[in-house]
């Protein structure tokens, strides 16, 4: 009998192997991309059946190769844990999420260009007067989530958000949420939920940087799930090519 490992590797495996199929079958990547990912999962076997580490070297680090996903995810999480770590006595944090249009899958200029919009609002967003006053520095994440029921993709923004200590001296919480809400439904032309929390313990940062790194639902592997999924996956890794999820403003003394 498989040990629960034995079990986890397996099914690791197999995911893996379904992407390959997906990315030799379909246009969903290029031919170089492709033989990139294949070499690194001829790799990882490798090293998994030699007990040898994986180690970066051997790796393609594409986003689009299913195992450096997951192994770039877990990094980020450490990654921005101990950039927090170094300074979180000196700041209060809270998680802004803000949401742009939902686009039509097959609509791609049109997804670019919410994108673009999101982050330039949100840029002009974070120096109003009454947030450039209390915001000392911000983490930026951006994300598409895939809406089946309306088959669109919603581009969003969730924002590590690092104030002075004294920010209540200038707003109670929620009198700050409904200024950054009415701001945005301005800026954005239409109206939209902004969600505004306090990352008031070492659990709400920990739970909320491991949402927004390696959470199950933000994998790749998500989409292997179906097969009707092709086409989606295909205009994902298209419009997130390139692009910096992950983004660090400098911080103001």
């Amino acid at each position: 009998m498989k040990t629960d490992t034995e079990k986890v590797i397996e099914e690791k495996e197999n995911y893996y192997l379904k992407a390959l199929e997906w990315y030799s079958e379909y246009e969903i990547i290029s031919k170089s991309e492709y033989s990139s990912i294949n070499t690194c999962f001829n790799n990882y076997i490798e090293c998994h059946e030699n007990s040898m580490k994986f180690t970066k070297n051997l790796r393609c680090k594409r986003r689009s190769c299913p195992i450096c996903d997951e192994i770039d995810r877990s990094a980020k999480y450490f990654e921005i844990m101990k950039k927090i770590e170094n300074f979180k006595n000196r700041y209060l944090i809270f998680i802004l999420t803000i949401n742009g249009k939902n686009v039509e899958i097959n609509d791609k200029s049109r997804l670019q260009n919410e994108l673009n919009v999101l982050r330039k609002n949100f840029n002009k967003l974070v120096k109003c007067s009454f947030l450039k006053n209390i915001v000392k520095g911000y983490l930026r994440v951006t994300e598409i989530a895939y809406n089946p029921e309306r088959n669109s993709f919603l581009p969003h923004l969730h924002i590590l958000l690092f104030t002075i200590k004294g920010i209540y001296k200038h707003f109670k919480m929620k009198e700050l949420k409904e200024m950054i809400q009415a701001k945005w439904n301005t800026m954005s032309g239409f109206k939209t939920n902004v969600r505004l929390e306090k990352l008031g313990t070492e659990e709400k940062v920990q739970k909320t940087v491991s949402y927004l790194t390696h959470s199950k639902k933000k994998r790749l592997k998500n989409f292997f799930d179906n097969d009707e999924n092709k086409t989606i996956l295909s205009i994902y890794l298209n419009i997130i090519k390139r692009k910096r999820i992950y983004y660090w403003s400098k911080f103001k003394e």
